[in-house]
């Protein structure tokens, strides 16, 4: 199965939120029954890691999750160009990388933090 590539931008301080279709082999996938793992890094050897919050949207066979930062969080990433990666993770503990892309981080004029 081919990872797809979905690349997006956040803004630092800002709250995030993008709605991301899982397919495999151009077939949507029925979401009942998984877990997720989608995490950010500056590169992909990088130690410091950023967890998305993830929910999938109803109805479950419509194959979307979406995935969260909140303001608190994205105010302290880096600005620049990062990596992340979306896992699957099936009722019995497989893990399947779905999406794959880069994440452009833009700074912010404004110094309110909150």
């Amino acid at each position: 199965m081919a990872v797809s590539a979905v690349n997006f931008t956040i803004d630092k301080g800002a709250d995030f939120s993008t709605a991301l279709k899982i397919k495999t082999d151009g077939a949507v996938v029925n979401l009942t029954g998984y877990g997720f793992s989608c995490v950010m890094r500056k590169h992909y050897s990088s130690p410091v890691g950023y967890a998305f919050s993830t929910t999938v949207l109803l109805p479950e066979n419509s194959g979307v999750v979406r995935i969260e930062m909140s303001n608190a969080v994205t105010t302290e990433l880096p600005t620049g160009r990062h990596v992340y990666d979306l896992f699957t993770i099936n009722l019995v503990g497989v893990k399947t990388k779905v999406l794959e892309g880069n994440v452009l981080v833009r700074g912010s004029a404004s110094n309110d933090r909150g």
